[in-house]
């Protein structure tokens, strides 16, 4: 058991101590973010809304589980984020748990799970405020508990419970995110019982945890229904079938058919530079390992979803979250077999002393680079976002010790060099999410700008918000009553109903307002250079400016000039 020790550290340093360090971005995590806080203000945990507008682009148990956090721990970064980062870690659990059961071996559990945690893509949706950390979570157990469910000879108390479980899980699994709860275990377990013509499944497996995952799902799906009785054909329509088979629907992400591939290969970096030599062991050993049921289930469950998730005619990068549990199982799976056969280790070797290599040169670049920017440039090291000198001597020092240590290790003992490989990263990552200025970010992370900007925003002014601000300023400034002008961007649905229809304003209503003769101030928020759209002809505003925020301050009619100008 000692050895499950190192994937719980792994987890709790460089997953939960971070995630408060970084500041938030623009426009998913300050959008995951107001739903959860307006959902603690309203008091309703049913109907989401975003700017007290309906928002039905997700179930609601991901937005329950951050105002939950919102509850404990306050309205901050770190809390936003837990939800994410604590589904990361029980994914790496249930990813050891069924290691553990398959294999009866601690050492393949706890690689299994440092695997997954160790992979790009999974640290940085698992500390990132959206839902696909926590779908992958429900997922992953929906599908890890149907398997010994399945194996199990007798129907008996543990087979009942593990389909129970399995159940709970993909109720869990739709209230976060929807019908891929049940698509993803469909296109893995139906060819997965085929292959092992295991016909009479069909007829008997189903039925316990479709009870339970209806059972989880019924009193928010009827409780959404009575409040909102359009939900059910939005989000069935718009938000599943349109986005499944459409690719010209709004909000689409039409992508060619091989889009996912370099996101399933590249995002499981640096864990993936393992990925040569556990291939190799899968092959070597390839027909006693199919000769295990729990090897051809997780062949499955990589395959299909993938190859589900590739049909789909809109695509982003993180739909593949997914597969990355049964790249963990597979990846330690075959490390253990490549070692057990003996021979060269050079495809173990030669990567990581490559990366070994790699890091102690970038070391060394990043050292003379900054002591050359310090002496000859000292006015670029703003401009180049370089961070205070402790924290960048901190990631050079890290770096640098990794690097070393990786390539000195080379020819010492495979258990050492795997130590390393993991060791090293914890610290770096660490300090990685320290090491960005925050100039780096002010694109994308206008918090700190609107907080500056806020005294220049009167609490009985008329908010009026660029699309791109609005997720922002809601949050910052608690104030989702705020309008919308010009384009109506993702809020076209929640604008269809008549008590929202004053919340967006088209070109002339929004230059009507500003030169209606008696009003009171209007502030108009902006990524810096968005003025265009300020209309024309109306009076001249005050403006201001903070990071990477503009904003546009019209006075009350009659108690500053009227001038005009042709726009801005």
């Amino acid at each position: 058991m000692k050895l499950y020790w190192a994937p719980l550290l792994f987890f709790l340093f460089a997953y939960l101590a971070p995630l408060n360090f970084r500041p938030m971005v623009t426009p998913d995590e300050f959008r995951y973010a107001e739903i959860p806080r307006e959902m603690l203000e309203s008091g309703n945990w049913t109907s989401p809304t975003l700017l007290h507008m309906r928002y039905f682009e997700k179930p609601v148990l991901g937005y329950q589980l951050t105002a939950a956090s919102f509850t404990l721990f306050g309205e901050n970064a770190f809390a936003l984020r837990l939800p994410a980062a604590l589904a990361a870690g029980l994914t790496a659990l249930l990813i050891a748990l069924f290691l553990r059961r398959f294999t009866g071996e601690d050492k393949i559990a706890a690689v299994g799970a440092l695997l997954y945690l160790a992979g790009g893509m999974v640290y940085g949706i698992g500390t990132f405020a959206v839902l696909d950390s926590q779908t992958t979570c429900f997922i992953a157990g929906t599908l890890i508990c149907f398997l010994p469910a399945c194996l199990e000879p007798k129907f008996n108390r543990v087979k009942i419970v593990l389909l129970l479980l399995t159940g709970v899980f993909a109720g869990l699994a739709f209230l976060t995110k929807g019908f891929i709860a049940f698509a993803v275990p469909a296109v893995t377990v139906v060819p997965f019982l085929i292959w092992e013509k295991r016909w009479k499944d069909f007829l008997i497996l189903p039925w316990l945890p479709l009870l339970a995952a209806v059972a989880v799902i019924l009193p928010w799906a009827l409780a959404i229904h009575r409040e909102q009785p359009d939900f059910w054909r939005y989000f069935i329509e718009v938000e599943h079938l349109q986005r499944f088979l459409d690719k010209d629907a709004p909000g689409q992400h039409p992508e060619p058919w091989w889009f996912l591939l370099p996101p399933l290969i590249l995002g499981g970096l640096p864990a993936a530079l393992l990925a040569p030599c556990a291939v190799k062991g899968l092959w070597k050993d390839r027909e006693q390992l199919l000769r295990a049921p729990f090897v051809r289930y997780s062949l499955c469950y990589l395959v299909f979803p993938f190859l589900f998730f590739s049909a789909s005619s809109g695509k982003l990068a993180t739909y593949i979250l997914p597969c990355f549990t049964p790249l963990a199982i597979l990846g330690a799976v075959g490390l253990a077999r490549y070692f057990r056969l003996g021979g060269e280790y050079r495809l173990f070797r030669y990567p990581l002393a490559g990366l070994g290599l790699l890091l102690a040169l970038a070391g060394v670049l990043a050292a003379a680079g900054r002591l050359a920017l310090s002496r000859i440039a000292p006015q670029w090291q703003e401009a180049l976002w370089m961070p205070h000198t402790p924290i960048l001597a901190a990631a050079i020092v890290i770096v640098l010790g990794w690097g070393i240590a990786l390539w000195i290790l080379r020819k010492h003992s495979w258990r050492q060099q795997l130590a390393a490989f993991f060791i090293g990263m914890v610290p770096l990552i660490f300090v990685g999410n320290l090491i960005i200025r925050p100039s780096a970010m002010e694109d994308k992370s206008p918090g700190a700008a609107l907080l500056e900007l806020r005294p220049h925003i009167p609490d009985d002014a008329i908010l009026i918000c660029h699309r791109s601000m609005v997720h922002a300023a809601a949050w910052t400034l608690k104030r989702p009553e705020l309008l919308l002008a010009v384009s109506p961007g993702e809020f076209d649905y929640g604008l269809s109903y008549p008590e929202a229809a004053d919340r967006f304003l088209e070109l002339p209503e929004y230059q009507a307002l500003l030169l209606a003769p008696e009003r009171p101030a209007v502030v108009y928020l902006a990524r810096e250079g968005a003025a265009a759209y300020l209309p024309d002809k109306v009076p001249v505003p005050e403006k201001f400016h903070a990071g990477g925020v503009d904003l546009y301050y019209f006075a009350p009619r009659g108690q500053h000039a009227s001038s005009t100008q042709g726009g801005l």
